[in-house]
């Protein structure tokens, strides 16, 4: 009888340092909810000594083997409770995972949304801010994109779509963020980059895509885009610094480069045109095309 009571208690004891670890595993995973699964990873080592003890001190006994049966129903009862719950948090984390991408990306192309776009454009305003250093703005629109669609069919459009939204990624920095914020519009937020990088950078995505053609299902398609350039200076005088708070700074910048995108777009498209009091004023593309 004696050996069986100290089988009973030995494999209670396992039971629950089995749960003791599949708390502990948990707990790094629950952020500010971690400290709970603390307390019960300690109670659950607490328990395992309290098993453990008895194997030291136990007499013979019909009360000591229904006591220690007892101990290792709860304790597979509670290691199955922990993998079930362990389980529930992954599918939540999960799920949360799936929401968020949901909530900040675009699901086309894969890039960032319009609300997470703003996010971190007010962000990058903040941290300009306290760096001095420059945040320049890139607002890219496919010209006469709706002849695309009309004549090949909206899931050419969309291969479009995908294929100049890895265009733009491929030509851009690890720091920069590109994302989609309408049918055909994108924007791209390069930090520390001053308003000559930003042009340079938007002449080569023009060129880019001016150049080489996107294969689709309806074949080769030459496309080309028009771009508007927009710079913030934290330290020089900015029109958008009238604004009360990042929200409205935000909001302004990307009005100056939309309205430099419609000057562009005036210019004969295919081109780049940076905001009024940003230099340069003008793209090398546009130099060309007029020799």
């Amino acid at each position: 009888m004696g050996t069986l009571v100290a089988l009973t208690l030995a494999a209670s004891a396992l039971l629950q340092l089995v749960a003791a670890l599949l708390a502990l595993r948990a707990m790094p995973h629950n952020g500010p909810y971690r400290y709970p699964w603390i307390a019960l990873s300690l109670a659950l080592l607490l328990m395992v000594e309290r098993r453990v003890h008895p194997l030291l001190h136990f007499h013979d006994g019909v009360a000591d083997l229904v006591d220690a049966l007892l101990a290792l129903l709860i304790s597979a009862l509670i290691a199955f409770s922990l993998l079930g719950l362990e389980r529930l948090l992954r599918t939540i984390r999960t799920s949360q995972e799936q929401l968020t991408r949901l909530a900040t990306t675009d699901p086309l192309t894969g890039l960032a949304n319009r609300r997470h776009l703003l996010a971190e454009l007010e962000k990058e305003l903040r941290r300009t801010s306290r760096s001095g250093r420059p945040l320049s703005v890139l607002m890219i629109d496919l010209d006469r994109f709706k002849g695309v669609n009309d004549r090949h069919g909206h899931a050419v459009g969309d291969a479009v779509l995908v294929a100049v939204a890895a265009r733009c990624l491929a030509r851009l920095r690890a720091i920069d963020l590109c994302g989609r914020v309408g049918g055909e519009e994108f924007v791209v937020l390069l930090p520390e980059a001053d308003a000559r990088g930003a042009t340079i950078t938007a002449e080569r995505l023009c060129a880019d895509l001016a150049e080489t053609p996107i294969d689709t299902a309806g074949g080769p398609l030459r496309v080309t885009i028009s771009i508007g350039v927009a710079t913030h200076q934290p330290h020089g005088p900015q029109p958008d610094e009238a604004a009360a708070d990042e929200t409205g700074r935000a909001q302004l910048l990307l009005q100056r480069a939309d309205d430099a995108l419609y000057r562009a777009k005036a210019a004969g498209r295919n081109c780049v045109r940076a905001a009024p009091g940003d230099s340069p004023a003008s793209s090398g593309l546009e130099a060309a095309a007029a020799t």
